[in-house]
């Protein structure tokens, strides 16, 4: 029996022959998904505005040159937050699919010559991960009642009315961002210039695309950037990115620890960076919220609050999906809402380093 609402998925290939049909079939196999459409690149957009589908299925042959994956990407999230998965070639340079990551797509899956049962199974696997992302999906299927918005809770009191620690080299920056992140991770690195504290990101990315984010960071950052491996020193002005596939946590002692556990949604995930960061450091953390689907973040963004930690996240209007700050605003998480562009010299300011006119 079929479930009683099924994962609605919009396919988008132009590829013919008997390929997308096999895709089609292998998304409605288990009967607990349906193709709501499946449509050429040049009517993704109408499609989606008709269809209202939980999950994007892009596939990207025919979309590899002159950035028109990214584009269409950036026109679908204008349309609404809707989680895409790139279906991307193994032959095909991964230049195109990094881009349209970058531009907010949320999953890539090699796409294999044709669609048999691990093909499928894996991909319908992919398909419902992501559906757990979906503020369509979620709204249709909880339809919670309206909660009364209570205020955002007050900072704790100090133990014992004593002073904080001194926010200087012992604080650790922690950033997060999920869809939409990497331009905007771009932007607040730019602007730390003369930190002297560790920062440690939290990108939800997939492996393939490491080096080309990493390489990204690297010309944009005016910090140093390197990637965290386990047992890493925390360097004061230095930023660590943590890898796909593995928690990163700040552990006493000033080094990372990279684990593979525990399994949750996002691996790095940013509530187990916050949570750890909320042990370790205390008054002398900085967390920071960017754009991103889902609520990633906000529990330990609010357990580092508790702890003394300064907070805040991006605001509504210059994040590309206002999932994860909204979380961390909506549970008192975030002190404070900033604008993309105010970001940087908050934390400059948290960290007492002196901020450029």
């Amino acid at each position: 029996m079929p479930l009683r609402d099924p994962l609605r998925v919009l396919v988008v290939s132009g590829q013919t022959g008997t390929w997308p049909a096999q895709l089609l079939r292998a998304v409605e196999a288990d009967r607990d998904a349906t193709v709501v459409g499946r449509v050429e690149p040049a009517d993704a957009l109408k499609s989606l505005a008709q269809e209202h589908p939980d999950v994007v299925s892009l596939d990207m042959v025919g979309l590899e040159e002159d950035g028109r994956a990214a584009g269409l990407v950036r026109e679908m999230l204008a349309i609404g937050p809707i989680p895409i998965l790139l279906l991307v070639p193994s032959d095909q340079s991964r230049d195109a699919s990094m881009a349209a990551v970058v531009a907010g797509a949320v999953e890539v899956m090699a796409s294999p010559a044709r669609w048999d049962l691990p093909a499928g199974s894996e991909l319908r696997k992919r398909l419902h991960v992501l559906a757990r992302l979906s503020v369509r999906r979620r709204d249709r299927v909880r339809r919670p009642a309206a909660r009364e918005q209570r205020p955002m809770p007050p900072a704790p009191p100090r133990p014992n009315g004593s002073a904080p620690p001194p926010r200087g080299l012992e604080g650790v920056v922690g950033l997060a961002a999920s869809t939409g992140g990497p331009p905007a991770l771009a932007r607040v690195l730019a602007g730390l210039g003369g930190l002297e504290r560790p920062v440690v990101v939290v990108q939800h990315l997939q492996s393939g695309f490491v080096e080309g984010f990493l390489a990204w960071m690297r010309r944009e950052s005016s910090l140093p950037v390197e990637l965290a491996v386990d047992g890493a020193p925390l360097k004061p002005g230095v930023v660590l990115v943590a890898p796909p596939g593995l928690q990163v946590s700040v552990r006493r002692g000033r080094r990372l620890s990279l684990r593979d556990e525990p399994v949750t949604l996002h691996r790095p995930s940013a509530d187990v960076l916050f949570h750890s960061m909320a042990d370790s450091c205390g008054y002398a953390g900085i967390g920071v919220v960017l754009t991103g689907m889902g609520d990633d973040g906000a529990a330990g963004l609010l357990a580092l609050r508790n702890s003394g930690g300064i907070t805040m996240a991006q605001d509504e209007a210059t994040s590309a999906v206002y999932g994860m700050p909204k979380a961390a605003r909506d549970n008192g998480g975030a002190a404070r809402v900033l604008p993309l562009e105010e970001i940087a010299a908050a934390v400059l300011q948290a960290a007492q380093v002196q901020v450029p006119a």
